[in-house]
């Protein structure tokens, strides 16, 4: 067998390697993205209902607010001067078999006002 057959032999064989480190780096990517998505959005979800605490129908305009820009089960809680919501959403994935339910997405962020700040942080 010449160079050129064992260089092919070896290509073909490392290529299916090759293409799921690639999709498993491309997966990895992309829920990193989305989870950032999804803090950047209950963020500032929670920065306009401590804005707007006066008004009445405030949980009604923060689900709103959260079905228009992600998916997922949503549930807001609103106290006296504090708002938590949390968010699960099922990340699917061609990995889901190997990585169970590490990959599903569950975020709780709480926001109060102190001493007229702002404070929002992650559960």
């Amino acid at each position: 067998m010449t160079n050129k057959g064992q260089s092919l032999v070896v290509f073909v064989l490392l290529l299916p390697v090759i293409f799921i480190l690639i999709t498993l780096v491309w997966e990895l990517g992309n829920l990193s993205y989305t989870q950032s998505k999804y803090e950047s959005e209950i963020k500032n979800t929670i920065k306009y209902g401590l804005k707007h605490l006066d008004d009445p129908e405030i949980e009604l305009k923060l689900k709103n607010l959260l079905d228009s820009n992600i998916e997922g089960e949503k549930t807001i809680n609103i106290t006296n001067d504090e708002i938590k919501i949390n968010v699960k959403n099922e990340y699917k994935t061609i990995y889901r078999a190997f990585f169970k339910n590490k990959l599903d997405i569950d975020i709780t962020f709480t926001g109060s006002i102190i001493n007229g700040q702002i404070i929002i942080k992650k559960e």
